[in-house]
C-alpha cells in the first residue's frame, strides 16, 4: 500500500434503514409499501402482515 493509499480518506458508507419487521439496520433497505422498509429477508413478512401496511 502507498502512501497516498494510506491518506485518502476512506469511502462512504452506504446509507442504512430500519426494518419495520425486525428492527434491525439493513444498508439494502426495501420499500414494501410507501414509507415502509424492510430488509430484504422480510419482504414476504412486510407484504402479507395484517393490518395498516404503514
Amino acid at each position: 500500500m502507498t502512501v497516498e493509499g494510506l491518506l485518502r480518506p476512506p469511502p462512504p458508507k452506504p446509507p442504512t434503514a430500519e426494518c419495520r419487521v425486525c428492527g434491525r439496520s439493513t444498508t439494502a433497505p426495501v420499500e414494501v409499501h410507501p414509507g415502509h422498509l424492510t430488509c430484504p429477508e422480510h419482504i414476504l413478512d412486510a407484504l402479507t402482515a395484517p393490518g395498516d401496511p404503514a
